[in-house]
Formats: structure tokens, sequence, C-alpha cells
């Protein structure tokens, strides 16, 4: 037993963990809320500690048991005031689920799992079918993201994916090591967590995949990419999702126009000027689009055009050097060819004078010609 460690809980400290536990029914207290309650003097006092003990086998002998503060807890279930609702049903026809309930809860920090735009999605599930069927949203009911969305781990499923949305794509039995290269570096872009925050925002897996396409058809065969660019390439596919979101507000807007128009009624200036900002949005995102894929075109150009200069001056120095080497060898040969000339001419002074005049030949014009 640790210094100073009691036998058991006094009756003042189960009281009042019996009392904070009685007050939450809905809401039970964790086990590290009930070990300050019981020790609120104690710094460092938790779970792991004995006081933690005391207090669990405390409540293992009223048969219960405390939520350890790792514990995954569910969130109490949002329920969406009269006025959220109103906005909600207000505004289907211009804002995806994700976007309302941002504004609804002030929390930009919301994504498509969010229990809260969960919580949009199920109420605009009940609306009028007429007011859903007219909104953007009509074509993600049945496609709504349910989970994470998971980048390819691996090769064979990095090159399905280029299969699926480039299309003369890749042949698989012909695949070469750059085709190769490329495609682990796709991998690698895709799984940037930039990448993965981008993608998850979506709530319907309609814009996962226009975005996902989009990426895969501008990276796929660009294994040199620096994070910089990489990053801009999201934004480029970023910028295909909205315009194509645009389009889809500007279908419907023209769709209510043409409605007023059959019925003899005169058309709402909101509806103009609705549809002439939604079309000046539009313009403006294809114009971002533009420039920014020139400019990362231009970039990657010049950065490459650099490189095979420099690799040119690389290989202008190994191919000077090559040559300077086989100069050198040249010389060696001619030198060694000489030496045995000498060799030979040293054996042949051996000989007599006289068999050296039968020759008719001297040292010097041996070697020297």
């Amino acid at each position: 037993m640790a210094e100073n460690e009691p036998q058991e809980l006094n009756d003042q400290q189960k009281l009042s963990i019996l009392n904070e536990w009685n007050n939450r029914p809905t809401n039970p207290p964790s086990l590290l809320e009930l070990v300050r309650l019981a020790f609120p003097n104690v710094d460092g006092a938790d779970g792991r500690s004995w006081h933690g003990k005391k207090v669990k086998e405390f409540l293992a002998s009223r048969q219960l048991r405390a939520r350890a503060s790792y514990e995954y807890q569910p969130k109490d279930k949002i329920e969406l005031s009269q006025d959220q609702k109103e906005f909600t049903a207000n505004n289907v026809n211009s804002m995806g689920a994700l976007e309302i309930a941002r504004t609804l809860f002030n929390n930009q920090n919301l994504t498509s799992l969010s229990q809260e735009t969960r919580t949009v999605l199920e109420y605009i599930k009940t609306l009028d079918p007429k007011i859903v069927n007219s909104s953007p949203l009509a074509r993600n009911q049945e496609s709504l993201a349910d989970s994470d969305y998971q980048p390819p781990k691996t090769t064979d499923k990095m090159l399905f994916r280029i299969n699926r949305y480039v299309h003369e794509g890749i042949d698989k039995e012909k695949i070469t090591s750059r085709q190769k290269t490329a495609i682990n570096a796709l991998i690698g872009y895709m799984h940037t967590y930039r990448f993965l925050h981008q993608i998850n925002s979506y709530s319907s897996n309609i814009d996962r995949e226009l975005f996902e396409s989009s990426f895969v058809r501008y990276t796929y065969d660009k294994p040199d990419l620096t994070q910089e660019e990489v990053d801009q390439y999201i934004v480029l596919a970023t910028e295909v999702v909205i315009s194509a979101n645009i389009q889809e507000t500007i279908q419907t807007l023209q769709n209510q126009i043409d409605a007023e128009v059959d019925g003899g009624g005169k058309i709402p200036m909101a509806l103009v000027e609705a549809i002439s900002g939604a079309r000046d949005e539009y313009n403006q995102s294809t114009i971002r689009q533009q420039k920014l894929l020139n400019d990362l075109k231009v970039k990657r150009s010049d950065r490459l055009s650099k490189q095979i200069k420099e690799n040119a001056s690389i290989l202008n120095l190994v191919q000077m050097w090559k040559e300077e080497e086989s100069r050198i060898q040249l010389i060696k040969l001619a030198e060694r060819r000489k030496a045995m000339v000498k060799n030979e001419i040293d054996r042949l002074s051996t000989m007599d004078e006289i068999k050296c005049r039968i020759l008719g030949i001297s040292e010097d014009e041996v070697l020297n010609g």
C-alpha cells in the first residue's frame, strides 16, 4: 500500500460521487470528473492513480462503471429550431447541406460528416419533393458521402482510377518506368493533408468524384511537381467543382424563370438578378481556372527547361572527360609501343657490330625513322 493511501473512501466522498452520478442520468460523469470531485485538493489525481482505483472500486460495489476520459461519448441528438428549419427550406435551392449547416451553427470547421450537417440533410429529406427536386441537392440525395474519403494506396488501385478518368489511360501490360514513377507520385499527392481536407469537405460523392477526377487528369503524368504546384492543382480542381455547382444553380434559376413565363406571370426581378449574378460568378470561376492552368504550365515548363539545360551541361562535361581520357590512353599506348621498340633495339645492340652493319640500321634510325 502506498504511503498515505486510504483503505476506503470516507462517507463524504462516497456521497459526493453518488449525488453527481444520480444528478446526471443522461450524461454520466467520467471517471476523471469523479476522482477530482472526491479529491478536490489533490494535484495529479486521475483514473490511473490510486485515487482513481478507489473510486472505481466504490462504483463497482454499486454496480456502476464510469467512462474513461479516452472513451468516445456520442453527442446528444441535435434538433433544429423552427427558424433553422425555415432557413434550410428557403435556401435549399441555392446552398448545399454543408454550407447551410455552417451558416446555421456559425462554425466553418464543420465537415460533411459532422452531426450538424447530417441533421440538416435529414431535415431536407422531409421537405416537399418538389422543392428538393428543383434544387442542386437533388442530384446528391442518393449519393451522400457516408464516410471519409480513402485515397488509393497501391499502384493497381491508382492505375484503375487513372484509367477511369483519363480517356487514353495507361496500358497495364505496357507500362513504362516513367509511368510507374508518375503513378507513385500521384499516390503521394492524394495522401497530402490539403487534398484529403478538401475532398472530405464535400457532402456528396458526385462532388468528390468531380474533384478527384479533375485532380487526377491534371496530375497523373507529372511526377515532378513541387508541393506548391500540388496545392495549386488542388485549387484548380476545387474551381472545377465550384463552376459545376454554379451551373446547377443557373439551371435551377432558369427553370423557375421558364415556369413563370409559361404561367403567364411576371418574372420577379430577384430571379433576374440572381441568375445574372450566378452567370458572373461562373465566368469568373472559368477565368480563374484558365489563368491558374496557364500559370502552372508556364512555371513547370520553365523549371523543366532549366533542368534540361543543367543536364546538358553535365553531359557535355562527361563527354569532354571521356574524350580527354581517350586521348590520354592513346598517348600511353604510343609511349608503351615506343618503349617496346627501345627494348628491342637494346637487344639488337648486343649483337656483333658487323651484324648490325649488315642490317644497315642504327638505333637512331629505328627510333626516329
